[in-house]
């Protein structure tokens, strides 16, 4: 060098000594690191042609940052082999894959693996809770294979396929433990979920029916609260002396004057009589009843919503 030595040297002492690299030709490094007049590159090194200033700065050796845009894709091992750089390590998922087909040349973590090559229900050849994460000690009790409910993406949220699940049988999951069970402020009820509820949500539920002579089927639109106020699947007739026909539940909506026997003079039909919702209701002549004066009409059908 032609510099002065306080260009480097300090008064106190020759070393340490700082270089100034402003005026030194980029890629020119080796003219002084060559391991005679300054450190050169070590036998360990990544084998490269490339300048020292292509990865490392002035300031220090390490960090180095190493640009990977001239690599040729695929080519990763020829220096990520453990001993040049850092290689695939024992607890690595069994692959041959190059490493940039899962990681970037920014950092080893996160990864993404493309799991387009995988054979469906090959899943758990990786995850098997060693290779890659598996199925949880919590999970629902199940063979099959992971990509049956999960996504290649995330494994939540998941989605089951309930096509092969025999009907009445859904506790044997939803049994609070391995999937979502009936809640605490549940409807009382031994019925199995499916009686009332689909597969694809909760909510809404299916539109119950009522097949048995007490409750026949009611008019759409009502909610199971409708009847069902307390916590109960069995209900208590409100009416029970006219249990188990309509009036049981609707004696109170009974209108005598909508509900003559005869017109002249007026002689209306009781509770009792119509109980069932079925009786003549026809209108007659007289007192004798036999006679009918005008037949009845087609009112309180129990799904027309003629009660409101």
């Amino acid at each position: 060098t032609t510099q002065s030595c306080d260009a480097c040297h300090r008064t106190t002492a020759w070393l340490p000594s700082t270089f100034n690299h402003s005026g030194v030709t980029p890629g020119a490094c080796v003219s002084c690191h060559n391991g005679a007049f300054a450190t050169g590159k070590p036998a360990t090194h990544i084998p490269t042609t490339a300048a020292c200033d292509s990865c490392h700065s002035v300031n220090a050796w390490i960090p180095a940052s190493f640009n990977h845009s001239g690599v040729t894709p695929g080519a990763c091992t020829t220096c990520h082999n453990g001993s040049t750089a850092a290689g695939k390590p024992a607890t690595h998922i069994p692959t041959t894959q190059s490493c940039d087909s899962c990681h970037n040349t920014n950092a080893w973590v996160p990864a993404s693996f493309n799991h387009s090559g995988v054979a469906p229900g090959g899943c758990a050849t990786c995850h098997n809770g060693s290779t890659a994460t598996g199925k949880p000690s919590n999970h629902l009790p199940t063979t099959q294979s992971c990509d049956v409910c999960h996504r290649t993406t995330a494994w939540l949220p998941s989605t089951f396929s309930h096509s092969t699940v025999a009907p009445g049988t859904c506790n044997s999951c939803h049994n609070g433990s391995s999937a979502t069970g009936k809640p605490g402020n549940h409807f009382i009820t031994s019925r199995s979920c499916d009686s009332c509820h689909r597969t694809s949500s909760w909510l809404p539920l299916l539109s119950y029916s009522h097949t048995s002579i007490a409750y026949r089927a009611h008019r759409s639109g009502m909610e199971c609260n409708d009847c069902h106020r307390n916590n109960n699947e069995v209900i208590a007739f409100q009416f029970p002396a006219y249990q188990p026909n309509c009036a049981a539940c609707h004696a109170n909506h009974f209108q005598a004057d909508e509900h003559r026997k005869v017109n002249s003079p007026r002689i209306y039909y009781t509770v009792g009589e119509l109980q069932d919702c079925t009786g003549s209701c026809h209108i007659y002549t007289d007192s004798s009843f036999t006679t009918i004066q005008q037949l009845r009409s087609s009112h309180h059908r129990s799904t027309d919503g003629g009660w409101d």
